[in-house]
């Protein structure tokens, strides 16, 4: 998601903040493009992204000499969609 950050920032920047006559270049059109890049590359990092979750179970014995224990599992889920 940082990339799409950073494409996101350039292209604001270069759209809205400077102002140069380039013979050829349109500015505007290129922070544009930045912009639309930028947003892209979050929309697919967020679309792709998985999702992790801790379940923690405590297991307690009824004999004393057994000891407890804690059973500790990572739930991974990624769209499947």
């Amino acid at each position: 998601m940082g990339p799409g950050l950073l494409l996101l920032v350039l292209g604001a920047l270069l759209a809205f903040a400077v102002k140069d006559d380039m013979p050829g270049v349109n500015l505007g059109v290129a922070g544009l493009i930045l912009m639309v890049a930028g947003a892209a590359v979050i929309a697919h990092a967020r679309a792709t992204a998985q999702k992790e979750r801790v379940v923690e179970r405590h297991e307690e014995s009824s004999d004393p000499n057994i000891p407890n224990h804690v059973v500790r599992e990572i739930k991974r889920e990624g769209r499947t969609d």
